[in-house]
């Protein structure tokens, strides 16, 4: 039997809006956007730039000491000030002490020569123990680190030229006195160097070796090592 079918009816005109106003929806949702996240593109080998001799991220940096004494000139010249005020001021209360005292005891200072000695006996050791103190003062404030005690028998031992003088010269002048009486000065400041010295000679020694690791990238390998302070 032979059948015949009728074609399918064309869409009228009265429908193409309808269709269009569905597909648009679907065409706006095929388009890009910017907001999409891009996929990195290759990196070539030109690209890359080697980091040689970057430390780790993680290292620890290493830093001057903060407590570093000041420059030997300066110091020498703060200690020289601190021991002679001070040593001036030791001579002072002293030598005045001592005159009493050898008013009471014996004679007075310019009536018999052991009156005179005695005054300045007294004196001399007042200046010793000034000019330590001074010294010590002086070198402190400046951050040196150099031992009292030291610096005390420094000024000591320069005691011994002006009681020299005065043991041996029965009218010394007052010029050579207080000449005399620079030298507990000197011996204290060198007394208290030579302490500052050895103290840095074992802080030095007691100083831990600090290591850092640095790491070297290149574009043929790597390398691994250590840097640090010995």
């Amino acid at each position: 039997m032979l059948s015949l079918r009728a074609p399918a009816p064309m869409l009228s005109h009265p429908n193409r809006p309808i269709l269009l106003t569905l597909l648009l929806p679907a065409l706006a949702l095929a388009q890009p956007t910017d907001d999409a996240p891009r996929m990195p593109g290759p990196v070539t080998a030109t690209q890359q730039r080697p980091a040689v001799g970057r430390p780790s991220p993680a290292a620890p940096r290493i830093h001057p000491s903060q407590d570093a004494p000041f420059p030997l000139g300066a110091r020498l010249v703060g200690e020289t000030v601190g021991g002679a005020l001070i040593g001036a001021s030791g001579l002072a209360v002293t030598f005045l002490g001592g005159v009493l005292v050898s008013d009471q005891v014996s004679c007075g200072y310019s009536e018999c020569r052991s009156g005179r000695n005695l005054s300045l006996i007294s004196a001399s050791i007042g200046m010793g123990l000034g000019a330590a103190s001074g010294v010590y003062l002086g070198g402190s404030l400046m951050d040196a680190r150099g031992g009292f005690l030291p610096t005390l028998l420094g000024g000591l031992v320069g005691t011994a030229a002006p009681l020299a003088v005065v043991a041996l010269s029965d009218e010394a002048s007052w010029a050579v006195l207080t000449a005399t009486f620079a030298v507990p000065v000197a011996t204290s400041i060198l007394a208290f160097e030579l302490s500052h010295g050895a103290y840095e000679r074992r802080r030095q020694q007691e100083r831990p070796v600090v290591m850092v690791p640095t790491v070297s990238l290149a574009p043929g390998g790597g390398a691994l090592g250590l840097a640090g302070r010995f």
